[in-house]
């Protein structure tokens, strides 16, 4: 048994998130403190709500969810052309949940965890990071006491599938930066350690699948939240798998995954800027300076996914699922 890594989880459920929140919770090796909710695949009057229905299947009552903004810092919110179903959790269809949402703004809720456990804290985002940029806004010493910052985002060109599998409204971007540019430039230059997995490596249906070894293990465990894992794995393989490849991962666990166990992936720091205009064409984009020559100096730097162990990827995804060790299923 390792630490326990206390987490906050930022996210937008969306089908991939809602089991990141399922992960959270079953892991014995994650203390998650509060999940906030995000405008990204769907405005956060529906994703805090679709929280709220994820920890009601979960049967858990003591672990706050928090709405934020409805909007991006600056600009209008899009729409996901990724598709999470018409309720945003793969067509479940869950009640209206009972459980009532935090009282504190989701910017507030984070300033307050990282302030109770300085040095402690790691902030994962699944989603756009308007919650989190406007939490560094209200509190700047916050960068200095957060542990470390992970955010499932950006496009790099580590490897063909950052763009093949673009998922902002245009070639080069990915949808948790193009929504709200402006605040993944707050948090990535705020000064914290930040690692980032782009779709370089998240998206990537040579690395990334759930394998059918996993798929008959969670078949066997029969519980809840493996139930609810196999659904979402045949949603997205249904939904959203590429016409010539086998793609049933799902998306963002990639980054809870890596957050338990970091040695999952390996990564490199590079020197990015983000595009924050209003170029259709390249807003969002996390443009990486790999020049021998003339490269600019004043870059954004971050660590990001270069590679991924595909089966210790599954292992642990099963592992977080289920609560228990793969080995013994």
């Amino acid at each position: 048994m390792g630490d326990i890594k206390k987490v906050i989880l930022n996210c937008d459920p969306g089908t991939d998130d809602s089991l990141c929140i399922i992960m959270g919770i079953m892991h014995p090796e994650i203390e998650l403190l509060a999940v906030t909710a995000e405008s990204g695949n769907l405005t956060s009057d529906k994703t805090s709500k679709n929280a709220l229905r994820i920890m009601e299947l979960m049967g858990c009552e003591d672990i706050p969810v928090a709405r934020g903004m409805l909007h991006p810092l600056v600009r209008k919110h899009p729409s996901d052309p990724y598709s999470h179903g018409e309720d945003g959790l793969g067509n479940h269809f869950f009640p209206e949940p009972k459980l009532p949402l935090c009282e504190q703004h989701a910017a507030l809720k984070i300033i307050e965890e990282v302030k109770k456990y300085p040095g402690e804290v790691t902030i994962l985002s699944t989603a756009p990071l308007t919650n989190v940029a406007l939490a560094l806004m209200l509190c700047p010493e916050l960068a200095g006491l957060v542990k470390e910052i992970w955010h499932l985002g950006g496009s790099y060109g580590v490897t063909p599938y950052a763009f093949a599998n673009a998922t902002g409204d245009n070639p080069v971007s990915e949808w948790n930066v193009y929504v709200d540019p402006e605040a993944a430039e707050t948090v990535y230059s705020c000064g914290a350690k930040v690692t980032t997995i782009g779709l370089d490596v998240a998206f990537n249906p040579e690395w990334v699948n759930i394998s059918q070894e996993v798929i008959s293990k969670l078949k066997k465990v029969d519980s809840v939240p493996s139930r609810y894992a196999l659904e979402i794995i045949d949603y997205v393989d249904k939904n959203n798998s590429l016409p010539d490849l086998l793609n049933n991962g799902p998306i963002d666990t990639v980054a809870m995954c890596s957050v338990i166990c970091p040695e999952i992936i390996q990564t490199q720091n590079i020197g990015i800027m983000i595009d924050t205009s209003d170029n259709q064409l390249t807003r969002g984009m996390t443009a990486w300076d790999r020049r021998n020559h003339f490269r600019w100096d004043n870059l954004i730097r971050i660590d990001t996914a270069c590679s991924i162990n595909s089966e210790l990827y599954n292992r642990v995804f099963f592992e977080a699922v289920t609560g228990l060790s793969y080995d013994e299923v």
